[in-house]
């Protein structure tokens, strides 16, 4: 039962009709935003009661077809659906404009033909295994060559038609892949407007399908500010999730993208205490080695190699810290052994150390600094109609392909976002920037 007042409750049809809607919108969602999707085959897991489901229905298929075969007479009844099959999916994978082929695929698979035969004791069996495979070599993509080669060398009819309906099935997946590829640009361009309308559809049969991004939206309305325009409100929205508490539920609208936005999220962390970590450690070292932009480049990749390769979430584990303090101290002496200067002192060593100790606590000076920096920066970009270039942020231009990365990341996110949502949100804000409800 929804939330709706007077109180509506849905039928078995209406909520089969509503996942539905919600499978397309996840589909067409993740073919848009992810450049490297593809569709994969949908194998349930291992140790699932679906694979044993599967697996038994299908060895019962091909246990029939091999007891029909090696029956006296041969039985074939089995083996013509199969090859009614195989016909189907061979004609699927080709376009319109393959005429002579399709025709080709008919007069030679023509069922009623093939049953004459076999009434007749005729049939030659090897002959259209041959026909099929050396027609699936024609149309397959290279990556399938020597999977259908492998099967041209066997025996046994039911491995070589198991085998065959194996690789028609991978080489749908190639052409549905190559299809999305070639079609990826015009794909996108209705992509956002598709995803709209099926989700205003199942706002209708499931109208409190947006209460928690009403809830996320509503944090960031300023209610002193009654006439402030929708395009601040949601920047400010989407910026929140850069410091988001785990224990709220992601709001609906973003909820397709979750691991994204947090993968985003994770990614920035990570920089605001590389950077952090970079200012002290060249502050505290700065009497003692020249101003070298390689040098500079060397500790802070080593830095983020440290970050990056560690799977442990900086926020809630600071053992990494004196990783980098180690790793600062060598490139140091290092870098200083190479252009024949005194190796640093104990004094600087303690320095350095417990600088970067110091980035634990949270209120710490340079780390609020740059973590207010970085997302200012970020902020300015994604806001509505802000064409203008941004300028790296004061102090951190060492960190600017890397910012640019993150920025661009979330950029591509929200941005899309907005194309789907946009009219959702601004209905929702509506009813409490032209009221005077109370929030």
């Amino acid at each position: 039962m929804t939330d709706a007042s007077p109180p509506k409750f849905l039928s078995l049809p209406e909520i089969m009709v509503a996942a539905k809607k919600l499978e397309d919108i996840a589909l067409v969602h993740e073919i848009a935003v992810n450049e490297n999707f593809k569709l994969q085959p949908n194998e349930p897991p291992n140790d699932s009661f679906m694979k044993q489901v599967k697996d038994t229905m299908h060895k019962a298929f091909w246990d029939l077809l091999r007891d029909q075969l090696n029956s006296d007479p041969p039985e074939y009844s089995q083996a013509m659906i199969l090859l009614t099959e195989i016909r189907d999916s061979l004609l699927s994978l080709l376009l319109d404009q393959h005429t002579k082929v399709k025709d080709e695929i008919n007069h030679i698979l023509d069922v009623q033909f093939i049953q004459n035969q076999i009434d007749n004791n005729s049939l030659d069996f090897e002959y259209y295994t041959r026909f099929i495979l050396n027609l699936m070599k024609k149309m397959c993509a290279p990556v399938r060559d020597e999977s259908i080669n492998s099967l041209t060398i066997l025996k046994d009819p039911v491995e070589v038609f198991k085998g065959i309906v194996e690789t028609l099935s991978l080489m749908k997946l190639d052409m549905a892949n190559f299809t999305i590829t070639a079609q990826k640009r015009a794909f996108n361009a209705c992509s956002a407007e598709y995803e709209r309308e099926k989700f205003a559809e199942y706002l209708k049969v499931k109208p409190d399908a947006l209460n928690l991004t009403e809830e996320w939206l509503k944090r960031h309305i300023n209610l002193e500010i009654q006439t402030e325009p929708y395009e601040i409100i949601i920047t400010r929205a989407y910026m929140e999730i850069f410091h988001w508490d785990e224990n709220i539920v992601f709001p609906e609208a973003l909820a397709l993208d979750k691991e994204r936005y947090l993968s985003v999220n994770r990614i920035l962390d990570l920089l605001i205490i590389t950077a952090s970590a970079f200012i002290v450690t060249i502050s505290s070292i700065s009497n003692t080695i020249p101003n070298d932009p390689a040098f500079k480049e060397l500790l802070k990749n080593h830095i983020l190699v440290i970050l990056k390769d560690s799977n442990t979430v900086y926020k809630n584990n600071c053992s990494l810290l004196p990783n980098i303090v180690e790793q600062a101290i060598k490139d140091t002496n290092e870098y200083l052994e190479s252009i024949n200067r005194s190796l640093l002192s104990q004094d600087v060593m303690n320095t350095i150390e417990s600088q970067v100790l110091c980035i634990m606590e949270p209120e710490h000076k340079i780390r609020t600094l740059v973590e207010r920096r970085f997302k200012e920066f970020i902020m300015a970009v994604i806001s509505c109609n802000n064409a203008i270039p941004q300028q790296c942020p004061l102090g951190l231009s060492a960190f600017k392909d890397e910012l640019a990365s993150v920025t661009g990341s979330f950029l591509q996110l929200v941005t899309y976002n907005r194309k789907v949502f946009s009219s959702f949100y601004k209905n929702i804000l509506n009813k409490y920037l032209n009221s005077s409800d109370t929030l």
